[in-house]
C-alpha cells in the first residue's frame, strides 16, 4: 500500500528542522494508534522477526515542499503546499481504513528553536508498478546500510557508502531477511527467493550523504547516515515488491529507503 499525503503548511510556523525523521515516524505511530493500540504496539516493538532481527515493514519519504530555502540546519518552507509518501507492507483490504486514519490530521515538528505545523489536505492511494526481475528506482529518502565494527573497545555501526565492497551483499541480504520474516518462510537465506546469481545491485552517482540525528538532545541521541541515489536492482519480483512497500536497506520505519519506480527511456 502506497499513499501520497498532500499537506498545507501553517504560515506562522514554517521553519522545519532538517532532523525531522524521528518526529515524523512518531506521528505515523500516533495516527495508527487511534485505530488499534495492540497493532501499533506490535508494529513499534516487534514488527516481523527472524533470527533475532526485527523489521517494521513500513517507510516514508522525505517531506517535499513545493518551494523552500535552506537556512543552516533548517528548511524555510516558502510555499503553502508540501507532500510526502507513506508506504506499508499491508494487505490491500485495510487500505481504505488506513487512508481514513490519516485524513484531516495535523501535526507539528520542531525543537526549542523552531517549529513547522502541517495540516493533511488529502490522502490518496497510488497504484503500484508492475514488479519485474530488473527494476530501476529513484530515491525519495536516503538509503541506510551498515555493518558492525569495534572502535575503542565498543561495537558500533559503520554506515556504508554504496561503493563499499560489502554494500551490495548487505543490501541484498537485508532485503532477503525481510522477505523471509514477512512471509514466514524458514530455511536457508535465499531459499524460495531465488539463486544468488539472480541478484544484482548497481547504483548511479552521485550518492549524496545525509547524517540524521535521531532523538536530538535526548540521552538516547544517535546519528544515522544514509545516502540518496538512484539504483537498478535485479531480484525476484516478490522481493522487488517488498522493498518498494517496506523500504530498502535499514531503519525503514525512521524514513530511510523509500523509493519510487524510475522509468528509463
Amino acid at each position: 500500500m502506497r499513499l501520497r499525503i498532500s499537506l498545507i503548511v501553517d504560515r506562522s510556523r514554517d521553519l522545519l528542522p532538517l532532523n525531522y525523521r524521528y518526529a515524523l515516524s512518531a506521528w505515523v505511530y500516533k495516527v495508527l494508534n487511534r485505530a488499534d493500540e495492540e497493532f501499533t504496539r506490535l508494529l513499534h516493538e516487534q514488527g516481523y522477526s527472524l533470527q533475532s532481527k526485527h523489521f517494521k515493514l513500513f517507510t516514508f519519504s522525505n517531506i517535499f515542499p513545493e518551494r523552500y530555502k535552506r537556512i543552516g540546519d533548517r528548511l524555510k518552507i516558502v510555499s503553502r503546499c508540501a507532500n510526502l509518501q507513506l508506504s506499508f507492507f499491508l494487505e490491500k483490504a485495510v487500505e481504505n481504513f488506513i487512508i481514513g486514519l490519516f485524513q484531516r490530521q495535523e501535526f507539528e515538528i520542531g525543537d526549542y528553536r523552531s517549529k513547522c505545523k502541517f495540516l493533511v489536505q488529502t490522502v490518496e492511494s497510488l497504484p503500484l508498478p508492475e514488479f519485474t526481475q530488473i527494476m530501476s528506482y529513484r530515491w525519495l529518502s536516503p538509503v541506510c546500510v551498515s555493518r558492525t565494527v569495534e572502535r575503542n573497545g565498543k561495537r558500533t555501526a559503520e554506515y556504508l557508502h554504496p561503493s563499499h565492497p560489502e554494500y551490495t551483499r548487505r543490501f541484498i541480504d537485508n532485503l532477503v531477511f525481510k522477505y523471509l520474516a514477512a512471509t514466514g518462510t524458514t530455511g536457508e537465506i535465499r531459499k524460495n527467493t531465488g539463486n544468488p546469481a539472480d541478484f544484482n545491485f548497481a547504483y548511479k552517482e552521485p550518492a549524496k550523504s545525509h547524517l540524521e540525528t535521531i532523538k536530538a538532545g535526548m540521552p538516547e541521541e544517535t546519528r544515522v547516515r544514509g545516502y540518496s541515489f538512484n539504483f537498478t536492482l535485479t531480484a525476484p519480483p516478490a522481493l522487488q515488491r517488498l522493498g518498494y512497500l517496506a523500504g530498502f536497506g535499514e531503519k525503514n520505519s525512521l524514513g530511510f529507503g523509500c523509493v519510487e519506480r524510475l522509468v528509463i527511456e
